[in-house]
């Protein structure tokens, strides 16, 4: 399975907690950081599964700059933990989302 690495970035808007895909620009929001962080994650697999379905999904990897690696980890999408950032500040966390699309940039 191949697989790429996007920037999660997660941060608090006033009563929610939002977070969005930097690389792809898909955005989420949650009640709390780990249900905005889960949400992101859905919508990022559905972005790219809709990308697959309509058969452009190398094509927008590559206009998007974002390089798809071989031999992806074994589990499905994960998000690292974050990197420490000043409270109230975005927290930038690396993600990987497997793809099935044959797309280098």
């Amino acid at each position: 399975m191949q697989y790429i690495v996007v920037t999660i970035a997660v941060w608090r808007e006033e009563d929610v907690w939002v977070s969005r895909c930097l690389e792809l620009g898909t955005v989420s929001e949650g009640d709390t950081e780990q249900e905005a962080l889960d949400n992101i994650k859905e919508a990022t697999e559905s972005f790219l599964d809709t990308l697959e379905d309509l058969g452009e999904c190398q094509q927008v990897l590559k206009e998007k700059g974002v390089v798809v690696h071989a031999l992806g980890p074994a589990e499905g999408p994960a998000i690292e933990r974050p990197i420490e950032v000043p409270r109230g500040r975005r927290a930038i966390r690396p993600a990987v989302f497997p793809v099935s699309c044959a797309a280098t940039a």
